[in-house]
């Protein structure tokens, strides 16, 4: 356990040579490392029936409710039937415009020169355009703060909580106070939003208005409005931090590496010729979508996930049984160097789809994969590339190249990384 907090990716990659499955000691809990994405596949896609999530998203359930990402089996399927329609691709293009309008407000307060914490402005940023993106600002100032002051506090506190012991949670120490006070708040804030937009019986084109008009397609029912708010509060926390720390781990890869950068500029120059990117042109920026998908390789959103059997399986000859625990790494899968070579090398260009021996996409799984694969994928790709599109056109995020240190929490996070921001008109950091 020490050794997973201290250097998790380190500890994984010596576990990953003692084979394709390695029994883990966690206190005095054993649970099964997988590293065969062969074995992943089966527990995400072909045998998917054969496992739930686990204790862990159970204790979560108990602090964010039953949203899609903490429930399982029927009730899980019931609401991702509902709830996928919102998030096919020709609605998510329809938030492009808040996306660049919130990055574009960021930035205008930038001078040349200045120092930025880009981990804090990130967060703010992917926080801000989400609650415009379900919101968008009809809901009064006092209800979006409430969710923005919370929410940090909320999302950096359930995996902590669903990892300690259930007693813990009852001592009065002031991060558990200050936990119990965000969670309050922050359901207030959600339900404050969801009545107000009841109430006015307006229906402007954001994603409460989607969930509100949601039905299940057999039943025709729509969710309650418990439901409705833990679906928005999962999609609150599963977009907010894990697409705050990929911009930062490529912002961080740009600084290290000129011709990368030099490249990325060009095409934006090419493609955009100085106007705001817009909707339609994703599809023109190619290199732009293959550095977001090396970075989301090197440094994937969650760095591990882990399930229960509900039913025997064997694993090459090591048969678990009914309720043994399984733990798996797409990021570990992702720097294996029998799948991808050079792995710890930041390179945009092994997705090209013309280069020989192309890297296969099913090892490839930054978003999971099966029933449990991200809804949210394509709005988090669509709002990296416009975020990325709209800083990168006119400022370089510089930094010293030192490497950074990675902290693994709930997600993959760098350690405080200073940028100086420079105009694109200056060549030199």
């Amino acid at each position: 356990m020490p050794a997973l907090f201290h250097a998790p990716m380190q500890t994984l990659g010596k576990a990953r040579e003692c084979g394709d499955i390695v029994r883990l000691h966690l206190g005095s809990e054993r649970i099964y490392l997988l590293n065969s994405p062969e074995f992943i596949r089966r527990v995400q896609v072909t045998e998917a029936d054969s496992f739930d999530r686990g204790r862990i998203f159970e204790k979560a359930r108990m602090f964010v409710g039953q949203g899609l990402v903490t429930t399982d089996g029927a009730f899980h399927l019931r609401q991702r039937r509902i709830m996928q329609p919102l998030f096919h691709r020709d609605r998510v293009i329809r938030h492009v415009d808040v996306m660049r309008e919130r990055t574009a407000r960021m930035v205008a307060t930038w001078r040349p020169g200045q120092r930025l914490s880009l981990d804090h402005a990130a967060t703010d940023l992917a926080l801000a355009i989400l609650t415009d993106s379900i919101f968008r600002s009809d809901i009064g100032p006092a209800t979006m703060r409430g969710v923005r002051d919370s929410l940090p506090t909320v999302n950096g506190g359930v995996l902590t909580r669903a990892l300690l012991p259930d007693w813990w949670q009852r001592v009065p120490t002031p991060g558990n106070l200050r936990f119990a006070r965000a969670r309050v708040r922050l359901r207030a804030a959600v339900d404050a939003g969801i009545e107000a937009r009841k109430a006015s019986g307006a229906r402007p084109d954001d994603l409460l208005s989607a969930l509100l008009d949601a039905r299940h397609p057999d039943s025709g029912e729509p969710m309650s409005d418990q439901q409705l708010r833990d679906e928005v509060i999962t999609i609150l926390m599963a977009g907010t931090e894990t697409t705050a720390n990929t911009l930062n781990w490529l912002f961080y890869e740009l600084g290290r590496d000129a011709g990368i950068e030099r490249r990325l500029h060009a095409e934006l120059d090419s493609a955009l010729g100085g106007r705001p990117v817009t909707a339609d042109d994703l599809a023109r920026l190619p290199y732009l979508e293959r550095v977001i998908d090396e970075t989301t390789r090197l440094y994937s959103p969650v760095w591990f996930l882990m399930r229960r059997l509900t039913a025997p399986v064997d694993f090459g000859g090591v048969r678990l049984p009914v309720g043994a625990q399984v733990v798996y790494s797409s990021t570990a899968l992702h720097r294996d160097p029998g799948i991808f070579p050079d792995p710890m090398r930041f390179d945009p260009d092994r997705w090209d789809p013309e280069r020989s021996g192309r890297t296969p996409r099913a090892a490839f799984i930054p978003f999971a994969a099966g029933r449990h694969r991200c809804l949210g994928e394509s709005f988090a790709k669509a709002e990296m590339a416009v975020v990325v599109a709209t800083i990168a056109a006119e400022w370089r995020l510089c930094h010293g190249r030192r490497r950074l240190r990675e902290r693994a929490l709930g997600t993959l996070r760098p350690s405080t990384l200073h940028f100086t921001a420079r105009p694109r008109t200056r060549p030199i950091c």
